[in-house]
């Protein structure tokens, strides 16, 4: 039996990842990055539009366990 290694990104920060408000109707980041994986992967969005770098602390207390790949983009507010 072949077993293959789900993948499972999560996404912390700020807008840069959070951008639906800014997108007008299109698809926001983690929609994009859902439509590249594979029907078993998985994309979590932690990122919170108008986060700051003290906030990712609380982002990463939140982290699922079965996260394989952590995207950090943050700063933009501080």
């Amino acid at each position: 039996m072949h077993c293959s290694k789900v993948t499972h990104l999560t996404l912390i920060g700020d807008s840069i990842f959070d951008n639906s408000a800014y997108v007008l109707g299109g698809l926001d980041v983690i929609a994009h990055v859902r439509a590249t994986l594979d029907v078993s992967d998985r994309a979590t969005l932690l990122a919170r539009d108008g986060a700051v770098t003290n906030d990712v602390s609380s982002q990463l207390r939140q982290l699922p366990v079965e996260t394989t790949h952590l995207f950090v983009s943050v700063g933009g507010n501080d």
